[in-house]
């Protein structure tokens, strides 16, 4: 049985910063297991190559979801491999508001304020763009580039923002702002995509004391006495324990932790019971306090412009992916939005926005269509595209085990639409486009709305129809939520377990509250700040 200091369960966002932090001490031993392998695929180191690869068991895990009736059917996917979701992302870079980690305190979680966390960005961010507000790294292991974009209407979506309520920034990240600006991508500056991996495992691998191991399965942690000893896992058919001399970490994601945790027999005991699994830790907020945003986009038809639908179909795809293999750049050296917008709905808060919002000289064919003719889902006529989460969304869901079994994937409930606020705030976030879409600067360009239409007006009918094209983000938080109270939380605030030494938690799973934006950047500063409290604890 090999024996480790660290034994870090999950390659993903927050488990390769975890392994470049701890492995930086030379008297430690650390390990680092991911179920995947090593995500070295050319369609991954091209960020708009992705797709090609979309929903391949090998670089995705796929998790049931819980239907709800009246709204489109989901499975939702997370990374897999080396890297993570990073690695299979769109690359959409943000890092969330300072209200948003000042607000933690009010679920009982100190030293996670905007003053921790915002340090904890500026140590591993490279952003060298002029218009970079004060406050950002320029010398950290992540490479993050803003949207090279251009074309008229760019140009006029800029502006029809700006009506909207939301002026012109040169740094769309910067703290507490309301505004659009350029989207920022972890892309780096040759052009290839930034995992977690790629920026803090890879350059050190070398680490005498770093151990990687891929295609590896984590059944259960070992427990014994109230304390985490190692782990138990599947790799080549075989079981195979890795102990833990100090400390076993999961870092496998919002739905992967509460996951291998209730395997562990860490959880809601008389959910464990029913599953035949012991209960050595009854937690019953195990899996419990999922938030994720709501997402939808709306389309229109694009008049006096190609867009760039046709960059991605036919002989112009062949030509952009020799242009990106030969110089790095192009259509496929960038994938996404190109410009951010952040705003406050009626009721949020201008320092605080809770409306995300982006759009593109691009379109997808709508659900209805999808539905009637499956195939490829990009349209072969020219659009332009609005899409936006709904950042505080006040549902909960839940993530369930299903079975006593590691390869069993367990049941997602997002819950979306549980509390009718959430329902409220799609409907303005819906108006909000039609706003935006009807801006004079846009008028030469945009056309009919494609889904719902021009003709559904009525807020019943609106909403009716939207119940189909709302999804989830996939930027889930809070099924092992930080608190102080082991009734209904997880982790302390210093990610240890709640009754159970030696086993932490340290990725978004942890986080209380959501966090305003895509959740990459922070499952990195989490890991970021949960390696200082290690550390320190390890000095005793």
């Amino acid at each position: 049985m090999d024996s480790f200091d660290y034994v870090i369960v999950g390659a993903g966002s927050a488990g390769c910063v975890l392994a470049n932090r701890l492995s930086a001490d030379p008297k430690v031993r650390v390990l680092l297991i991911e179920d995947g392998g090593d995500n070295q695929h050319p369609f991954i180191k091209m960020a708009g190559g992705f797709v090609k690869i979309m929903g391949n068991p090998a670089y995705f895990r796929a998790y049931p979801s819980v239907q709800r009736p009246g709204m489109r059917k989901e499975m939702h996917a997370y990374g897999r491999g080396l890297g993570g979701s990073s690695a299979i992302n769109g690359t959409w870079y943000l890092t969330g508001m300072p209200a948003d980690y000042d607000s933690w305190a009010d679920h009982g979680v100190t030293g996670w304020g905007w003053d921790e966390i915002s340090r904890c960005f500026a140590r591993f961010e490279d952003y060298r763009d002029p218009g970079a507000h004060p406050g950002r790294g320029r010398s950290g292991e992540l490479q993050i580039t803003p949207s090279d974009h251009k074309s008229p209407v760019f140009d006029a979506l800029m502006s029809a923002f700006e009506h909207a309520g939301m002026p012109r920034v040169s740094d769309i990240t910067a703290p507490g702002i309301t505004g659009v600006g350029r989207s920022q991508y972890t892309v780096d500056r040759w052009g290839q995509r930034e995992s977690s991996y790629e920026a803090f495992v890879k350059p050190v691998r070398g680490r005498a004391n770093l151990t990687i191991t891929t295609y590896t399965a984590v059944k259960r942690v070992l427990i014994a006495d109230g304390r985490a000893t190692g782990v138990v896992c599947e790799r080549g058919g075989q079981d195979v324990t890795f102990a833990a001399s100090g400390e076993v970490i999961l870092a496998a994601g919002v739905y992967g932790s509460p996951q291998l945790l209730q395997l562990s027999g860490v959880g809601p005991g008389a959910a464990l019971q029913e599953l035949g699994l012991e209960t050595l830790r009854d937690l019953p907020a195990v899996g419990q306090n999922l938030a994720d945003h709501q997402k939808f986009g709306v389309s229109f038809d694009l008049h006096n412009h190609p867009g760039t639908n046709r960059e991605f179909v036919g002989w112009r795809l062949y030509r952009n992916a020799m242009r990106y293999f030969l110089t790095r750049t192009g259509p496929l050296a960038r994938v996404g939005m190109p410009l951010t917008g952040l705003i406050a709905s009626r009721d949020g808060r201008a320092d605080w926005p809770d409306f995300q919002v982006a759009a593109a000289p691009f379109a997808m064919r709508t659900v209805n269509e999808m539905a009637e003719k499956p195939g490829s889902p990009i349209t072969d006529k020219p659009g332009l595209t609005f899409s936006g989460y709904h950042l505080r969304p006040r549902s909960r869901g839940s993530v369930k085990l299903t079975a006593p079994d590691h390869r069993t994937p367990p049941l997602v409930d997002a819950a979306i639409w549980s509390d009718p606020y959430d329902r409220d705030k799609a409907l303005e976030l819906f108006r909000l486009f039609r706003s935006i879409a009807a801006a004079p600067a846009l008028a030469p360009f945009i056309g009919t709305e494609r889904m719902p239409g021009p003709g559904v007006q009525d807020e019943a009918a609106v909403v009716t129809e939207l119940a189909k094209m709302v999804e989830a983000g996939l930027h889930g938080t809070g099924t092992c939520s930080m608190g102080g109270d082991a009734a209904t939380s997880v982790v302390d605030a210093r990610c240890r377990v709640h009754g159970v030494d030696g086993l932490r938690v340290v990725d978004c799973s942890i986080i209380p509250a959501p966090v305003s934006g895509n959740t990459n950047g922070p499952a990195m500063a989490v890991a970021e700040r949960a390696a200082e409290l290690i550390r320190a604890d390890a000095r005793g």
